[in-house]
């Protein structure tokens, strides 16, 4: 697992986001998903994949509160984006703990999950960006498998968000 010392090599001390452990419990997350935010934190911008210093709204750490279908509370809290597309948000979801990644310029908003939970988020943003800053083609291959392994789910279909990024990691260019 990723530690904060990690992120802090990659993107450095100042470019990282932590939480109070207070800040933390008021979003009412899960509580491993508030610990990777106390602990091990959030790139603000660095990353080819993800920011907390998004362009318009919904802003960093914003909550969303909704009631379902079936009349039961549902809380989205609002992590960042990709860099540089002001129409897509990362949440977390308070009590199912997945990743979405939201389009929202489409109506209604359209979500993709892209992880289980917010510790296997950052584990592939971290992994990403260090391997592109490596440079060394040969480590993609090495890292698509990790990441598969990590979190199978995150690759079933060859359109997920993290098959798409490592295509174009690999020079593949857009689908």
């Amino acid at each position: 697992m990723v530690t904060h010392q990690d992120m802090v090599d990659v993107y450095g001390a100042e470019n990282l986001v932590t939480l109070s452990r207070e800040e933390a419990d008021e979003l009412r997350l899960h509580p491993d998903d508030a610990e990777v935010l106390v602990t091990i934190g959030l790139p603000r911008s660095g990353s080819r994949f993800f920011t907390t210093e998004v362009v318009g709204g919904p802003e960093f750490l914003t909550v969303i509160d909704l009631t379902k279908r079936d009349g039961s509370p549902h809380r989205e809290v609002i992590l960042g984006g990709p860099p540089g597309d002001p129409e897509m948000r990362y949440s977390v979801s308070a009590y199912e703990r997945f990743i979405m990644l939201v389009q929202l310029e489409r109506t209604p908003p359209r979500g993709e999950v892209v992880n289980d939970n917010l510790c296997k988020l950052i584990e592939f943003v971290y992994r990403f960006d260090r391997c592109w800053e490596s440079g060394d083609p040969a480590e993609l291959e090495g890292l698509t498998k990790t990441l598969t392994d990590l979190d199978p789910f995150s690759f079933e279909q060859p359109d997920d968000w993290w098959s798409i990024a490592l295509h174009q990691a690999a020079g593949g260019g857009i689908l």
